[in-house]
């Protein structure tokens, strides 16, 4: 595997520490793991010794009539929620809204945005920047989003 692929560029400055994922199967279920790499002296990458599990994030998450929608994704500049009770995140020109269901991003690199829903079955998936489609990696129910591609279903009782 080539250094472009896994980190975007063929030059790394020597010291700079980068990270890449991976994902672990064993026999109970899938594990993402991080993996840090150093780049040595003379430029090749070593394994760094601080290899460690990523932490799972549950979403969404229902609680008391509130849904909070939650994704780890430290390199976008925004982060929202698109879904058929927000009408796809396209937003509204006459009352100037344009950031339809735009999420808040924590130090750790975690976007979270909590909003009420009544109860019923919601189709959604997040936008990253501008252009970029990515599904909830905490819901595992997935179904068609009725343009062709998938979404999330969420369910609230």
């Amino acid at each position: 595997m080539s250094l472009k692929r896994l980190f975007g560029s063929d030059r790394l400055p020597r010291g700079e520490r980068y990270h890449t994922g991976a994902m672990i199967r064993s026999i109970w279920k899938n594990v993402p793991l991080v993996l840090t790499f150093v780049v040595g002296t003379a430029g090749a990458l070593a394994p760094s010794c601080a290899r460690y599990f990523e932490e799972k994030l549950d979403s969404p998450v229902l609680e008391r009539g509130l849904v909070t929608f939650r994704l780890k994704s430290p390199a976008s500049r925004t982060v929202q929620v698109a879904a058929d009770f927000n009408n796809w995140a396209l937003g509204d020109a006459e009352s100037g809204e344009v950031l339809v269901g735009l999420m808040e991003k924590d130090e750790r690199g975690v976007w979270k945005l909590t909003i009420e829903l009544p109860p019923g079955r919601y189709r959604y998936k997040y936008l990253l920047g501008e252009a970029n489609w990515t599904l909830d990696p905490g819901n595992p129910r997935v179904v068609n989003d009725g343009r062709g591609g998938k979404a999330n279903l969420l369910i609230v009782p």
